[in-house]
């Protein structure tokens, strides 16, 4: 029976922590090359790596966020300044625009970039005719220079944080291809030291080698409301499955799932579930070999 490696990096962490359970259980003497301190500071070191990776994420949305509002913030000024200046240059574009930094068009940009431009064109204009400035309106050279300083501001720090990110998302990943390699590795050594139905593979959280392999993925599985308090589930029958497992979890009562069945058919109902409560299943298939990989999860929602 073959051990699969997670692609996804929650199951190459769930991976090796139980290598390194299996790892301590057998020892340095038998393990020297995959040792349980060696496994846990490489997890320690994915883990790490991928919380940098996501905290270096939230700041950026809210450095994103902040450029927004300064965005918003200098496209409304920008706007004040073009309509306080038609009753002077005409309420349609014409070359006599280009010099308050309206070019072409009298729309108003969207992006930062340009807008930047047109707020520090506006300002030069302003400041060479400060008779046009209404400063109850803040319609002004120094208000024009706030606002386009406080957008250029926003836009550095964001695009220093998505380089900041990069690097973070670079070194996640080069974190978990050395977990992986770690993972591998480990593999290698208890199959060095294992023969292929020792049951010291279970302590690894693997399966053995020589025993059945195990059932495909559920796929397809339904529920259906068959009561205030009760639940119909259904299935395809994976190829080896020979019994099958189901696990429920209460959404905002239970940590983790529960198994609550194990039909042999690919059928269950589910009776006396809790009122008014979302109540989330998955379905796994079994057979002597052990047990394959859980379903997508459905959500039953009683009365």
């Amino acid at each position: 029976m073959q051990n699969p490696i997670a692609k996804n990096m929650n199951g190459q962490v769930a991976t090796a922590k139980k290598l390194a359970v299996g790892s301590a259980l057998l020892g340095p003497a038998a393990m020297p090359h995959n040792t349980e301190p060696l496994i846990t500071a490489q997890v320690t070191a994915a883990e790490r790596a991928r919380q940098n990776c996501e905290t270096g994420r939230g700041v950026l949305r809210g450095l994103r966020a902040a450029m927004e509002t300064a965005r918003l913030a200098g496209r409304a000024l920008a706007m004040f300044v073009r309509d306080v200046l038609k009753p002077i240059f005409g309420t349609e574009y014409t070359q006599a625009w280009d010099v308050t930094g309206h070019v072409g068009s009298l729309e108003i940009p969207a992006s930062v970039d340009d807008l930047i431009v047109l707020l520090n064109t506006q300002g030069l204009f302003l400041t060479a005719n400060p008779t046009l400035e209404i400063p109850v309106r803040n319609i002004t050279a120094a208000q024009l220079q706030i606002i386009g300083d406080a957008l250029a501001d926003a836009q550095a720090a964001v695009i220093t944080q998505e380089a900041t990110v990069g690097e973070l998302l670079a070194a996640r990943d080069a974190a978990f291809e050395a977990l992986v390699t770690r993972i591998r590795g480990t593999m290698d050594e208890c199959a060095q030291v294992l023969s292929p139905l020792d049951p010291r593979w279970k302590a690894f959280g693997l399966n053995m080698p020589g025993a059945e392999q195990t059932p495909e993925p559920v796929d397809g599985l339904m529920a259906t409301l068959i009561g205030p308090n009760a639940g119909a589930l259904k299935w395809n029958a994976p190829a080896r499955a020979k019994f099958y497992h189901v696990f429920q979890r209460i959404v905002g009562v239970d940590a983790d799932y529960v198994l609550v069945a194990s039909p042999d058919d690919p059928d269950c109902t589910l009776e006396a579930l809790p009122a008014n409560a979302s109540i989330d299943i998955q379905v796994s298939a079994v057979n002597d070999g052990g047990e394959g990989q859980r379903s997508d999860t459905v959500t039953i929602v009683t009365h």
